[in-house]
């Protein structure tokens, strides 16, 4: 009867002290981290052609059209070929996804709006860049918030 009591709350400690969302929130982090390179190369190139840095269109175009697009894209992809396996941590990569996603769309907007000599589609990536950010800052907020309850 010793062994099964002992047993039985080594079991209660095991399995009482494993969180699913902590350990999915640190294999979520580790896959994160290894593509997040790609994003912040990306971003990299795009605030150097835009901004205070910002030369001429044509300068932007081409960074878009050669390197930006296709790197996030790519970005884009393996991020949404994360899968995390708990409801918490899923919510939040579709956050992030989302974010991504809206990033995205801006650039390819841009690269529209440029080509076609066209402000107001300029204007309306300028808004869904943003609006990219912004989700971004809220898919930071809410791992910090998962990584200190869990």
């Amino acid at each position: 009867m010793k062994i099964s009591l002992e047993l039985f709350f080594i079991l209660l400690f095991v399995y009482g002290c494993s969180d699913p969302v902590k350990i999915d929130l640190k294999n979520y982090s580790n896959q994160i981290k290894q593509i997040s390179a790609q994003e912040e190369d990306a971003l990299k190139r795009w605030n150097s052609v835009s901004g205070d840095n910002f030369v001429n269109d044509g300068y932007m175009y081409q960074a878009l059209d050669t390197y930006i697009i296709d790197n996030y894209s790519q970005f884009l992809e393996k991020l949404n070929g994360i899968k995390p396996q708990t409801k918490e941590i899923q919510e939040l990569n579709n956050i992030y996804i989302q974010a991504a996603q809206k990033q995205l769309n801006g650039f390819k907007m841009m690269r529209d709006g440029l080509e076609k000599h066209n402000k107001d589609i300029m204007n309306k990536s300028y808004q869904l860049l943003t609006e990219g950010r912004t989700e971004e800052k809220n898919w930071v907020k809410k791992y910090e918030e998962l990584s200190k309850s869990h």
